[in-house]
């Protein structure tokens, strides 16, 4: 009875504790809304960074016991003055956050629901293309819009439905940060992982960006790009993808650009299909300009576009040759020697000039003919400084070798059938050995032979001798014999 007893006072405590918590709750709810619909923007703003602070982990139990069960009544007034306030382009990013606190919440479903109704989804796309909005409201934006993405298929949806990717992608044209172009990029990715349905329309908005002005555009659209591609069919050589990479992302002067440009065309290499496309697109990047070869070097702080274009060209037939010898065989058909050496003759920009060495080395280390075409035409001492250091050639070349080279007819027609040299002097010096030794072990060989053949000879004669010598004793026995 005692234990009982002590258990039901227990029970009583803690159930009176509980409604005097409750009671607190309520009261601190009623206290809030109370604060925040009389008081002005700089209250209101006091508000929510001390929500922000005190509630940015909390689930959605924490948060409605915190506000006594009604926290959704705190949300309705931070969604209406959000769709009240939102076209002045003030406090848009502190009620955005204070939103995504609601979202993001475990448990929270209910909140998204109550934010999809009273038209969340549209008011946040607005707000990506508002004037008005600073940097760190769109980028505010665009982490909600990715919360709202991550809760399921039929969210994406939903965001595609209202128009969303166009949304992202005008965002990440028009932005001049590289954190706003990064969440819409994320944006991007997130609403095309998972969403069959869509997948082929966010590849057509990152495709259609490569052309834009923005370097950041440029890069974020080729970045996502890359990643999109594992999630699409193989893409067609002709729908504009090589094209706008070829002759717009290669001319940029940004190395962040070229970088992910150069990685896109090595994902796109996987695809055999689209192998010999970007092959020969790039060689016919690289004679875009015939320089006077009498001219001075002159190196300007903003070369051509067309040069850069050249070096990019140059730089990646190199890498691609470096990956895949396949790749090597099907540039020489197309001849990229003649290409390379097109190149050489830019003095204009000596950065392409050391690309096309490169590739030249590369291509005279692993093809005889064209090792051997090139020490003619170059002579025996230029040869040897070229393969030492051969982004040190262009220094050394003149006009009548440049001409040389250019008029060298099989050079300029080489073409895969050349013998594969391999390119490692290891293996190289280990089969010359191998050779020697076979060659030492044939002529052992031979005179053990000979040998054997000498010595067969002369027991042949010795019995021959022994033959004779017994004839013509038999001979004289018979002289000697007595008479009968």
């Amino acid at each position: 009875c005692m234990k009982g007893s002590f258990k039901l006072s227990y029970y009583n405590e803690y159930k009176s504790y509980l409604r005097m918590v409750k009671k607190t709750s309520l009261m601190i709810l009623q206290q809030l809304l109370h604060e925040w619909d009389n008081g002005n923007v700089k209250t209101r703003k006091k508000i929510l960074a001390n929500f922000i602070n005190y509630h940015s982990c909390d689930s959605g139990a924490d948060l409605e016991e915190e506000f006594g069960n009604a926290a959704s009544l705190f949300l309705v007034r931070i969604t209406t003055w959000l769709r009240l306030t939102y076209l002045l382009g003030q406090n848009i990013k502190i009620q955005l956050d204070a939103i995504k606190i609601f979202l993001s919440a475990s448990c929270g479903q209910r909140y998204l629901t109550e934010f999809l109704e009273v038209g969340g989804i549209l008011t946040v796309l607005e707000i990506l293309g508002l004037k008005l909005a600073q940097e760190n409201d769109k980028s505010a934006a665009l982490l909600l819009l990715q919360t709202i993405a991550e809760c399921g298929r039929k969210y994406k949806e939903l965001i595609c439905e209202s128009y969303g990717v166009r949304a992202a992608a005008e965002c990440m044209a028009r932005s001049s940060t590289g954190s706003t172009q990064e969440c819409a990029r994320q944006l991007l990715y997130s609403l095309a992982h998972g969403n069959p349905r869509y997948q082929k329309q966010v590849y057509q908005v990152l495709k259609d960006l490569l052309p834009s002005t923005n370097p950041g555009a440029q890069r974020v659209a080729a970045q996502g790009l890359r990643h999109i591609l594992e999630l699409v069919e193989c893409p067609v050589s002709n729908d504009g993808l090589l094209d706008n990479i070829m002759s717009n992302l290669l001319r940029s002067l940004y190395s962040d650009v070229q970088y992910e440009a150069c990685e896109l065309i090595k994902e796109l290499m996987k695809y055999e299909r689209l192998q010999e496309g970007i092959v020969i697109g790039l060689i016919e990047l690289l004679s875009p300009l015939m320089d006077d070869p009498n001219a001075k070097p002159v190196i300007s702080d903003i070369p051509l576009p067309q040069h850069i274009q050249q070096a990019s060209a140059a730089k990646i037939l190199c890498v691609l040759c470096h990956d895949n010898l396949d790749v090597a065989k099907i540039a020489i058909d197309n001849k990229a020697v003649k290409g390379l050496i097109n190149v050489l003759r830019n003095v204009r920009y000596p950065i392409a000039q050391t690309q096309a060495a490169c590739a030249l080395s590369y291509l005279v280390n692993h093809f005889t003919d064209v090792q051997n075409t090139l020490a003619e035409s170059l002579g025996s001492d230029l040869y040897k400084e070229f393969l030492k250091s051969p982004q040190d050639l262009h220094k050394k070349l003149t006009p009548v070798q440049l001409d040389r080279l250019m008029s060298n007819k099989h050079l300029i027609s080489l073409t895969s059938e050349s013998r594969y040299t391999g390119g490692d002097t290891e293996v190289e010096e280990e089969e010359e050995k191998e050779e020697m030794e076979e060659a030492v072990g044939k002529r052992k060989k031979s005179k053990e032979e000979i040998i054997k053949v000498e010595s067969r000879n002369d027991n042949d004669s010795n019995d021959s001798h022994e033959s004779t010598d017994k004839d013509e004793d038999s001979d004289e026995d018979d002289d000697c014999g007595v008479i009968p």
